[in-house]
């Protein structure tokens, strides 16, 4: 079995974004890890726009992701995560998966694969929202029946892919979306928490910075590895202010084409107030993690589950 991989997942119209998030990738230094792209239709010839040292790998899909629910913005293509890690769980020992819209911002990713996951089949970060409100209801949670847990967001998983393919997760996962999808309030994200419920391993938010126009000048002042723009406005949109120019130009020169006129949509003064409002919930959670290898495990007990 192999040691390492990062993925991204993803359509054939979203090819250049993923290709733009394993550039950075392949920039790390003393990277230990594949960088591949799974979709569901390889090209005949690789498009010259992905870099060098990028691999592809077909995921083999079926009726029931393609049936589950969906809106206007996340199609069920966000759904092939899931088959995607199952492939992979039998080829790597260790498999961080990325949404396309992360951007890497600081060397030493090969550190994570370093963390110990205390048994654990995965480990991500606390969603954005339980950050700034660490006892807010899981509307999943509560629709399945569970207490009040802790919820993660999907958009930067590590997996454990010996635990994953052994304990049987994707196809759970495919149970519980065949018995449940009307609890899929966030789709593949809502699985994973059901699947995972109250166990999995909690990350420092410097490996998936959940980045919106609340803490977007924060962000410049913590360092995070990895920068996930959740907001509406990504990296390839038209600048709105919600997020930092520079990213939006440093994609501009990946694709080689110009961006758009900056809109400026966002009041500074506003973006200031939300920043100062938010980092005073936020700064006592960051302090509980003193170094980025720092880690919560959750783990289940007996009477979580009603």
């Amino acid at each position: 079995m192999a040691r390492y991989c990062v993925t991204l997942v993803c359509n054939e119209g979203y090819l250049d974004k993923a290709g733009f998030v394993a550039e950075q990738l392949l920039a790390q230094s003393n990277r230990n890890f594949d960088v591949l792209i799974c979709t569901d239709t390889i090209p005949d010839q690789k498009p010259s726009f992905l870099p060098e040292g990028v691999s592809l790998r077909q995921i083999v899909l079926d009726d029931t992701l393609t049936n589950l629910p969906q809106n206007e913005r996340l199609k069920h293509y966000t759904y092939w995560r899931l088959p995607a890690i199952e492939m992979l769980s039998t080829e790597y020992e260790r498999i961080l998966y990325l949404d396309t819209d992360v951007f890497v911002a600081e060397d030493g990713l090969s550190a994570l694969f370093d963390v110990d996951m205390q048994g654990a089949t995965l480990a991500a970060t606390l969603d954005v929202h339980q950050r700034h409100r660490p006892d807010r209801a899981v509307r999943e949670f509560t629709a399945m029946g569970y207490e009040t847990a802790p919820y993660f967001n999907a958009g930067v998983l590590l997996v454990d892919g010996r635990r994953w393919h052994e304990t049987l997760a994707f196809e759970n996962i495919m149970r519980i979306a065949q018995t449940s999808p009307e609890v899929l309030f966030c789709h593949d994200q809502s699985l994973l928490n059901i699947q995972f419920y109250n166990d999995w391993l909690e990350l420092s938010p410097v490996w998936n910075w959940q980045n919106s126009d609340r803490v977007n000048l924060v962000v410049e002042f913590i360092s995070p590895y990895l920068i996930h723009f959740i907001g509406p406005t990504k990296v390839w949109n038209t600048p709105d202010g919600s997020i930092p120019i520079k990213y939006h130009n440093a994609f501009a020169v990946y694709t080689g084409q110009r961006i758009g006129e900056h809109q400026g949509t966002k009041s500074v003064f506003n973006l200031l107030v939300k920043n100062i409002w938010y980092w005073r919930k936020t700064s006592k959670y960051l302090s509980s993690f003193t170094n980025p290898s720092d880690t919560k495990r959750h783990m289940p007990l007996r009477s979580e589950k009603k």
